[in-house]
């Protein structure tokens, strides 16, 4: 069964009932770090609980207007891009899902440099239904523990794909 999401647009964000705010350090250069957020299937592979993201019929480049399909947690979710800044922000409102928790969901992620890093900063803001209401105690540890690991994996990602890339050419000895 599914639940339609009220379509709210990105100024949500600054008057939505409820707001939760969580910060993260990735050791990777913003863009790589921005590029992995585009990249729908990706996700899986590095925010927890994603066991499938894709634009369904969307075609490259994506942006604000694409929609973007997930399954997480078992559950189902349907997004609209709402802003696409490349490197600084993106942000996507929830349109339904399988799980009722908000009459209306906007997130958003800002990216920002941190050295050679990147901090990130993610905002959920909802108009929660009962479900939402009575897990938004947890809500501050649990965004900052899902951004927590979510970084942990970029940063192993980075690293991998780095490593792929840096060839060492075997030098026989004279």
């Amino acid at each position: 069964m599914w639940f339609d999401f009220e379509p709210v647009e990105l100024d949500f964000l600054e008057h939505a009932p409820r707001r939760w705010v969580a910060e993260a350090h990735v050791g990777a250069p913003r863009q790589a770090v921005w590029d992995a957020f585009l990249d729908a299937q990706g996700w899986a592979r590095w925010f927890p609980g994603v066991s499938e993201a894709s634009y369904p019929g969307g075609e490259p480049p994506y942006g604000v207007g694409t929609r973007r399909a997930a399954t997480i947690r078992g559950q189902h979710w349907e997004e609209t891009v709402l802003a696409c800044e490349p490197g600084v922000r993106w942000a996507y409102r929830i349109d339904r899902a399988t799980v009722p928790l908000a009459h209306a969901q906007v997130e958003c992620t800002e990216f920002a440099d941190e050295g050679g890093d990147t901090r990130l900063r993610w905002t959920l803001a909802a108009r929660p239904r009962l479900l939402l209401h009575g897990a938004g105690v947890f809500m501050p540890r649990t965004l900052a523990s899902l951004l927590e690991r979510a970084a942990r994996n970029l940063e192993r990602e980075h690293a991998l794909a780095t490593h792929a890339r840096i060839r060492t050419p075997y030098e026989p000895s004279p």
